[in-house]
C-alpha cells in the first residue's frame, strides 16, 4: 500500500469534515494502483505531519508516497 497526495480541492472537504487533524492529506492507494476503501466502499484517506509519514514508511507501513 502506498500514499497520494490528495488535490486542493479535496483538501478543503476534508478540513472541513475534520478541522482537527493537521498535516498533509493522503490518499491510500493499493499495490495495483486502485483507490483502498472500506468494506462500504469509501476511499481511505489519511492525514499526516512529516514525521508521521517518515515513521510510517521507515516501519513499512506504506511503501511510497507520490505527489
Amino acid at each position: 500500500m502506498y500514499l497520494k497526495k490528495v488535490e486542493k480541492n479535496t483538501v478543503k472537504q476534508l478540513a472541513d469534515v475534520m478541522p482537527f487533524a493537521s498535516g498533509t492529506w493522503y490518499r491510500k492507494m493499493n499495490s495495483n494502483g486502485t483507490v483502498a476503501t472500506n468494506s462500504n466502499g469509501h476511499t481511505l484517506y489519511t492525514c499526516m505531519n512529516h514525521k508521521e509519514l517518515q515513521d510510517s514508511l521507515k516501519n513499512k507501513e506504506f511503501t511510497r508516497v507520490e505527489f
